[in-house]
């Protein structure tokens, strides 16, 4: 595969997250990985996920594909970084599901000793502010990215794609908090999975406004995956009420926190070094 295009390389900006508590029981999420410029030059690299991915877990592995010698994913071949939980760090309002780590070093390592990892990373610029998303209607199609109940391509190592679109206005924040929802499939797995905005060529902007032939807007990085709501649905429906069993419902309703607030926690990590 030859990856060129800007939509080929949003399959390479995850990271698949496999945990392992102390007592041996395994978990699965997705992280992807974020680029954030450093204040003495260059550029800091962080994989961002939810903190609840990691909480309870004694390792945390993530997993990238191999870089072919020409600088091409080598499909099918995994190289694992590991890291301890507390290496991890989260956003300070406990409300809000995000954490991240360092991730630049360990990827150099494996660079070093020439088994270098292939991937790609949302920029800074690619993130949502409110002037990027005033030049889009407040509901639009959404394109996320991960491994749903801890699903991939076995073969070739690649992230599910999955799509749907904002069940609420992008530029509102949800119930006062930094969030959105998203009408779509959304599994535990897919928690940690990065949410774009993807421009479709030639097509109306807001305003009605289409340009044929010009370059491709790039993608807009809204946020990340979180949670999914869900409801009581009773097994057996009697008219008694009492002692009834039930099960959780998925509403197909996805949390997502914004952009904003991953870029914070990205800019509070490197400042304070």
């Amino acid at each position: 595969m030859h990856v060129s295009t800007l939509t080929e390389q949003l399959l390479f900006v995850t990271v698949r997250i496999t945990t392992l508590t102390s007592d041996g029981r395994a978990g699965s999420g997705t992280g992807f990985l974020l680029a954030e410029d450093s204040p003495g030059g260059g550029t800091a690299l962080l994989l961002v996920t939810n903190k609840h991915v990691i909480e309870g877990s004694a390792l945390v592995t993530m997993h990238f594909l191999a870089a072919t010698p020409a600088g091409q994913p080598a499909l099918g071949q995994e190289l694992a970084v590991s890291a301890e939980p507390a290496q991890f760090v989260g956003h300070p309002d406990a409300a809000v599901d995000i954490a991240m780590v360092g991730i630049g070093g360990a990827l150099q390592s494996l660079a070093d000793a020439g088994t270098p990892a292939f991937f790609r990373s949302i920029a800074t610029e690619m993130c949502a502010t409110s002037a990027v998303l005033s030049e889009f209607e407040p509901i639009e199609p959404v394109t996320f990215i991960g491994y749903p109940n801890g699903l991939f391509d076995s073969t070739s190592f690649l992230p599910i794609v999955r799509q749907g679109h904002s069940a609420t206005a992008l530029d509102i924040d949800y119930e006062g908090k930094p969030t959105f929802l998203i009408d779509a499939s959304v599994f535990p797995g897919s928690s940690g999975s990065p949410v774009f905005l993807v421009p479709r060529p030639s097509a109306p902007d807001k305003r009605g406004n289409i340009v044929i032939g010009g370059a491709p807007r790039p993608p807009v990085f809204l946020g990340v995956v979180a949670a999914v709501h869900q409801r009581q649905v009773p097994v057996l429906q009697t008219s008694a009420g009492v002692g009834i069993p039930f099960v959780y419902d998925l509403l197909d309703l996805g949390i997502v926190y914004k952009a904003r607030e991953v870029h914070a926690l990205a800019r509070q990590i490197i400042d304070a070094g």
